[in-house]
């Protein structure tokens, strides 16, 4: 099990928050727990799975929002 944290912040747009709920909206496709916080939205389940939905939240980002910033932070302990 890994858990990552995720922060996606489309560049330029005023409509950012829409861009980021909809990418968000992308992990429901995936077996992973989601918890959303005020800056960051952690990740956390079998190994593949995360990064299969870290890649898709990427991508959908890309799509969404033109030019975004990605950050990640991994771990490999599944704590709370």
């Amino acid at each position: 099990m890994i858990t990552c944290q995720v922060s996606l912040f489309p560049l330029g747009r005023e409509d950012y928050e829409k861009v980021v709920l909809k990418a968000l909206d992308r992990l429901k496709d995936f077996d992973v727990e989601m918890e959303l916080t005020p800056l960051s939205t952690i990740i956390r389940g079998d190994d593949e799975e995360v990064w299969k939905a870290v890649r898709a939240l990427y991508e959908e980002g890309l799509k969404e929002g033109g030019k975004v910033i990605f950050t990640v932070t991994m771990t490999d302990r599944g704590g709370r």
